[in-house]
């Protein structure tokens, strides 16, 4: 495996074909976890509640419909969270599936990638990629959730004689539930690295049994299995490869700590400098705002590209293992 010319055509293939830039946008759109925060009123201005005098203090008194409205609120906010995570899994599972196999028919048949092709590539092998991620991350979950129990058992264990003993808790229990508190935590450190490093371990396969689903059109079961053969035979290959992303997602880590701090403090430097110079803070909100958005989304646009980059890397090491040495790279 020439991994020098894998690298190079992973890094052509991701700045010369631009249709692949939408999904790997959409992968690192979806690829995280956000969180919004929602304000449902104002109780430090505007509108006064009218108020009860008791004890000469003035208390709000809400709204009759208050908890109706805020229920409402609350119920259409979790649809939105719902409906917008079933989307995340949808597009993400689409344009991994769509990074694949382009990247493949443009190495196989010269095929150039196209949007509507990658959508349909990905619609193709969606159910299959969903059987996959359930057949390999519900044992990791339930793994994961057997550990965290196993670590937390000694504080458990420790707060039962703790409640049972009522307000009069006698110096040795609180003794024992520090020592169970720093336990726990050792403990909980050593699930951590176990758990880091058996998704490690998973990693390398998870990506070829993806390609041998996408790529050999093979179902949930069969893709396993061939992509585990594939890995184990060709596994010092495999770990090759394997570092040399590590080490150059390590590196994109690191370059990217300066270029976030530099997009995100133009917006944050010029709003403050539109409040002191119009003391207007609310102008100096929607200063920040209009350019944060598009600088957020340059930023996304970034890690994107190294997705397309990251999963071309892969595909080709793929191809390398399974083509004949004629055609492959």
């Amino acid at each position: 495996m020439d991994y020098g010319k894998i690298l190079a055509r992973a890094f052509e293939i991701t700045f010369k074909y631009r249709a692949l830039w939408l999904f790997g946008f959409l992968m690192a759109l979806f690829g995280g976890s956000s969180g919004s925060n929602f304000n449902f009123g104002n109780w430090g201005g505007g509108r006064d509640f009218p108020t009860t005098a008791r004890g000469g203090e003035g208390l709000p008194t809400l709204p009759p419909d208050f908890w109706q409205n805020l229920t409402l609120i609350i119920l259409l906010v979790c649809c939105v969270i719902v409906v917008l995570a079933i989307l995340g899994i949808v597009l993400r599972f689409l344009s991994r599936a769509a990074l694949i196999g382009l990247v493949q028919e443009l190495e196989t048949n010269g095929t150039v990638p196209t949007i509507r092709r990658g959508f349909s590539i990905g619609a193709d092998r969606f159910w299959p990629q969903l059987g996959i991620a359930i057949a390999i991350n519900l044992p990791l979950m339930i793994i994961t959730l057997v550990l965290m129990v196993i670590a937390l058992a000694p504080i458990l264990a420790a707060i039962v004689p703790l409640i049972n003993t009522g307000k009069n808790v006698p110096e040795a229990l609180w003794t024992v539930f520090a020592g169970s508190i720093a336990g726990s935590l050792v403990m909980i450190c050593c699930a951590v690295i176990c758990l880091a490093l058996l998704y490690l371990v998973v990693e390398p396969f998870y990506q070829f049994i993806l390609r041998a689903c996408v790529i050999g059109r093979r179902g949930v079961m069969d893709s396993i299995r061939e992509g585990y053969r594939l890995v184990r035979e060709n596994l010092g290959n495999v770990v090759v490869l394997y570092l040399l992303i590590i080490g150059i997602s390590i590196g994109f880590a690191i370059l990217m700590i300066p270029i976030t701090l530099i997009l995100v403090g133009i917006p944050i430097g010029a709003g403050v400098a539109m409040g002191l110079a119009s003391q207007s803070w609310q102008a100096a909100l929607i200063l920040g705002a209009c350019l944060l958005i598009p600088l957020v989304l340059v930023l996304i646009l970034i890690t994107g590209l190294f997705h397309v980059f990251e999963s071309a890397i892969w595909t080709e090491g793929y191809l390398a293992v399974t083509l004949p040495k004629s055609t492959s790279v």
